[in-house]
Protein backbone atom coordinates (compact mmCIF):
# COMPACT_ATOMS: atom_id res chain seq x y z
CA UNK A 1 0.00 0.00 0.00
CA UNK A 2 1.35 3.55 -0.86
CA UNK A 3 1.49 6.29 2.09
CA UNK A 4 -0.15 9.78 0.80
CA UNK A 5 -2.20 11.14 3.60
CA UNK A 6 -2.15 14.45 2.12
CA UNK A 7 -3.88 12.67 -1.11
CA UNK A 8 -5.96 10.94 0.78
CA UNK A 9 -7.39 13.51 2.68
CA UNK A 10 -7.88 15.47 -1.08
CA UNK A 11 -9.64 12.27 -2.81
CA UNK A 12 -11.88 11.82 0.55
CA UNK A 13 -13.09 15.43 0.94
CA UNK A 14 -13.36 15.39 -3.05
CA UNK A 15 -15.79 12.61 -2.82
CA UNK A 16 -18.19 13.71 -0.09
CA UNK A 17 -18.37 17.10 -1.71
CA UNK A 18 -19.28 15.34 -4.95
CA UNK A 19 -22.65 14.20 -3.39
CA UNK A 20 -23.80 17.38 -2.35
CA UNK A 21 -24.25 17.93 -5.83
CA UNK A 22 -25.96 16.86 -8.98
CA UNK A 23 -25.75 15.52 -12.74
CA UNK A 24 -27.73 15.23 -15.88
CA UNK A 25 -25.62 12.00 -16.48
CA UNK A 26 -27.78 9.09 -15.03
CA UNK A 27 -27.50 5.22 -15.11
CA UNK A 28 -30.59 3.22 -13.43
CA UNK A 29 -30.45 0.04 -16.10
CA UNK A 30 -28.05 -2.59 -15.80
CA UNK A 31 -27.74 -2.81 -19.43
CA UNK A 32 -26.72 0.94 -19.78
CA UNK A 33 -24.03 0.72 -16.81
CA UNK A 34 -22.64 -2.92 -18.92
CA UNK A 35 -22.61 0.01 -22.36
CA UNK A 36 -20.73 1.92 -20.32
CA UNK A 37 -18.09 -0.79 -19.54
CA UNK A 38 -17.87 -2.06 -23.25
CA UNK A 39 -17.11 1.50 -23.92
CA UNK A 40 -14.61 2.29 -21.49
CA UNK A 41 -13.31 -0.93 -22.64
CA UNK A 42 -12.93 0.15 -26.26
CA UNK A 43 -10.79 3.64 -25.07
CA UNK A 44 -8.50 1.32 -22.88
CA UNK A 45 -8.27 -1.02 -25.78
CA UNK A 46 -7.09 2.06 -28.34
CA UNK A 47 -5.21 3.17 -25.73
CA UNK A 48 -3.00 -0.16 -25.99
CA UNK A 49 -3.31 -0.51 -29.82
CA UNK A 50 -1.69 3.30 -30.15
CA UNK A 51 1.16 2.13 -27.44
CA UNK A 52 1.81 -0.69 -29.50
CA UNK A 53 2.21 1.70 -32.62
CA UNK A 54 4.51 4.04 -30.42
CA UNK A 55 1.29 6.49 -31.17
CA UNK A 56 2.66 7.66 -27.11
CA UNK A 57 0.71 11.04 -26.93
CA UNK A 58 -2.48 9.68 -28.46
CA UNK A 59 -2.24 6.44 -26.24
CA UNK A 60 -2.48 8.79 -22.98
CA UNK A 61 -5.18 10.96 -24.48
CA UNK A 62 -7.44 8.00 -24.70
CA UNK A 63 -6.33 6.25 -21.21
CA UNK A 64 -7.23 9.62 -19.71
CA UNK A 65 -10.11 9.58 -21.43
CA UNK A 66 -11.12 6.69 -20.17
CA UNK A 67 -10.19 7.33 -16.88
CA UNK A 68 -13.11 10.86 -17.44
CA UNK A 69 -15.99 8.27 -18.54
CA UNK A 70 -15.13 5.46 -15.43
CA UNK A 71 -16.23 8.59 -12.86
CA UNK A 72 -19.06 9.60 -15.45
CA UNK A 73 -20.36 5.92 -15.09
CA UNK A 74 -19.84 5.92 -11.47
CA UNK A 75 -21.08 8.60 -10.17
CA UNK A 76 -24.05 8.59 -12.63
CA UNK A 77 -24.96 5.70 -10.32
CA UNK A 78 -25.54 7.42 -7.44
CA UNK A 79 -25.49 11.66 -7.57
CA UNK A 80 -28.81 13.62 -7.79
CA UNK A 81 -30.25 13.53 -11.10
CA UNK A 82 -31.31 16.61 -12.69
CA UNK A 83 -31.80 17.22 -16.20
CA UNK A 84 -31.45 21.09 -15.93
CA UNK A 85 -28.64 21.27 -14.90
CA UNK A 86 -26.28 23.87 -16.98
CA UNK A 87 -23.21 22.30 -18.09
CA UNK A 88 -20.77 24.49 -17.16
CA UNK A 89 -21.92 23.44 -13.11
CA UNK A 90 -21.99 19.50 -13.82
CA UNK A 91 -19.00 18.46 -12.53
CA UNK A 92 -19.50 15.48 -15.04
CA UNK A 93 -18.69 17.69 -17.49
CA UNK A 94 -15.45 19.04 -16.46
CA UNK A 95 -12.52 17.34 -17.10
CA UNK A 96 -10.19 17.83 -14.31
CA UNK A 97 -12.84 17.23 -11.60
CA UNK A 98 -13.50 13.70 -13.38
CA UNK A 99 -9.69 13.03 -13.64
CA UNK A 100 -9.49 13.74 -9.52
CA UNK A 101 -12.88 11.39 -9.25
CA UNK A 102 -11.70 8.60 -10.87
CA UNK A 103 -9.67 7.83 -8.17
CA UNK A 104 -11.32 6.46 -5.30
CA UNK A 105 -10.48 6.65 -1.54
CA UNK A 106 -9.34 2.93 -1.58
CA UNK A 107 -7.02 3.28 -4.81
CA UNK A 108 -3.85 3.31 -2.79
CA UNK A 109 -4.57 0.08 -1.11
CA UNK A 110 -4.04 -2.14 -4.25
CA UNK A 111 -0.74 -3.88 -4.65
CA UNK A 112 -0.16 -4.42 -8.46
CA UNK A 113 0.61 -0.81 -9.74
CA UNK A 114 2.98 -0.15 -6.93
CA UNK A 115 4.68 -3.05 -7.56
CA UNK A 116 5.38 -2.53 -11.12
CA UNK A 117 6.18 1.00 -11.31
CA UNK A 118 6.84 2.00 -7.41
CA UNK A 119 4.85 3.34 -4.55
CA UNK A 120 6.78 6.64 -4.97
CA UNK A 121 5.88 6.89 -9.24
CA UNK A 122 1.58 5.96 -8.29
CA UNK A 123 1.78 9.11 -5.73
CA UNK A 124 3.49 11.15 -8.03
CA UNK A 125 0.84 10.24 -10.35
CA UNK A 126 -1.88 11.31 -7.61
CA UNK A 127 0.03 14.26 -6.93
CA UNK A 128 0.00 14.96 -10.76
CA UNK A 129 -4.35 14.41 -10.92
CA UNK A 130 -4.82 17.01 -7.84
CA UNK A 131 -2.33 19.47 -8.91
CA UNK A 132 -3.93 22.54 -10.26
CA UNK A 133 -5.23 21.61 -14.09
CA UNK A 134 -1.72 19.70 -14.34
CA UNK A 135 -3.62 16.53 -15.40
CA UNK A 136 -5.38 18.30 -17.87
CA UNK A 137 -2.53 19.62 -19.29
CA UNK A 138 -0.43 16.90 -19.66
CA UNK A 139 -4.12 15.07 -21.58
CA UNK A 140 -3.59 18.32 -23.38
CA UNK A 141 -0.38 18.00 -24.72
CA UNK A 142 -1.05 14.27 -25.53
CA UNK A 143 -3.70 15.29 -28.36
CA UNK A 144 -2.35 19.10 -29.14
CA UNK A 145 0.84 20.96 -30.79
CA UNK A 146 1.66 23.71 -29.60
CA UNK A 147 3.88 26.65 -30.04
CA UNK A 148 5.47 28.59 -27.46
CA UNK A 149 8.06 31.31 -27.44
CA UNK A 150 10.77 28.04 -27.50
CA UNK A 151 9.14 26.91 -30.18
CA UNK A 152 6.88 24.23 -31.61
CA UNK A 153 6.25 21.30 -29.34
CA UNK A 154 4.22 18.42 -30.57
CA UNK A 155 2.89 15.30 -28.27
CA UNK A 156 5.58 13.24 -28.35
CA UNK A 157 8.11 15.74 -27.49
CA UNK A 158 5.85 15.23 -23.60
CA UNK A 159 5.20 11.75 -23.59
CA UNK A 160 7.66 8.63 -24.10
CA UNK A 161 6.59 5.08 -23.49
CA UNK A 162 7.74 5.16 -20.36
CA UNK A 163 4.65 7.90 -19.47
CA UNK A 164 2.25 6.29 -21.61
CA UNK A 165 2.96 2.72 -20.28
CA UNK A 166 2.59 4.28 -16.79
CA UNK A 167 -0.39 6.33 -17.52
CA UNK A 168 -2.53 3.27 -19.21
CA UNK A 169 -1.64 1.05 -16.30
CA UNK A 170 -2.86 3.34 -13.99
CA UNK A 171 -6.47 3.86 -16.10
CA UNK A 172 -6.95 0.44 -16.20
CA UNK A 173 -6.15 0.20 -12.29
CA UNK A 174 -8.70 3.46 -12.14
CA UNK A 175 -11.47 1.00 -14.18
CA UNK A 176 -10.96 -2.05 -11.55
CA UNK A 177 -11.13 -0.13 -9.14
CA UNK A 178 -14.40 1.92 -9.29
CA UNK A 179 -16.48 -0.51 -11.65
CA UNK A 180 -15.78 -3.87 -11.59
CA UNK A 181 -18.01 -6.02 -9.26
CA UNK A 182 -21.35 -3.93 -9.69
CA UNK A 183 -21.97 -6.50 -12.40
CA UNK A 184 -21.58 -9.99 -13.87
CA UNK A 185 -20.56 -8.21 -17.17
CA UNK A 186 -17.51 -5.96 -15.48
CA UNK A 187 -16.21 -8.77 -13.53
CA UNK A 188 -15.89 -10.90 -16.81
CA UNK A 189 -14.23 -7.30 -18.29
CA UNK A 190 -11.83 -7.34 -15.60
CA UNK A 191 -10.09 -10.40 -17.30
CA UNK A 192 -9.58 -8.62 -20.25
CA UNK A 193 -7.99 -5.35 -18.55
CA UNK A 194 -6.26 -7.46 -16.30
CA UNK A 195 -4.76 -9.36 -19.75
CA UNK A 196 -3.71 -5.58 -20.88
CA UNK A 197 -2.19 -5.06 -17.59
CA UNK A 198 -0.04 -8.06 -17.42
CA UNK A 199 1.22 -7.26 -21.15
CA UNK A 200 1.79 -3.72 -20.47
CA UNK A 201 3.81 -4.78 -16.98
CA UNK A 202 5.86 -7.46 -18.83
CA UNK A 203 7.34 -4.98 -21.35
CA UNK A 204 7.15 -2.02 -18.78
CA UNK A 205 9.63 -4.46 -16.06
CA UNK A 206 11.76 -5.96 -19.06
CA UNK A 207 12.66 -2.07 -20.32
CA UNK A 208 12.96 -0.85 -16.32
CA UNK A 209 15.89 -3.77 -16.32
CA UNK A 210 17.93 -2.48 -19.07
Amino acid sequence: MTNFNSGDTKILENFKNIFNNSTKFNIDKTDDFNKAIDHIITLLDDSFTLLNKKSYGSCVFFAITSMEEVSKTHFSLFMKHDTEKNNNKDPLFNHSKKQRLSITPVFQMGSRLPEVIGPERVEQLISLVYKDKEFFILRNNAIYWDTSQFGNKFPNDHIDKKLAQEILLFAIEAFDDSLVGYTSHSIQARKHTDSLFEKIKEDYMKNKQL
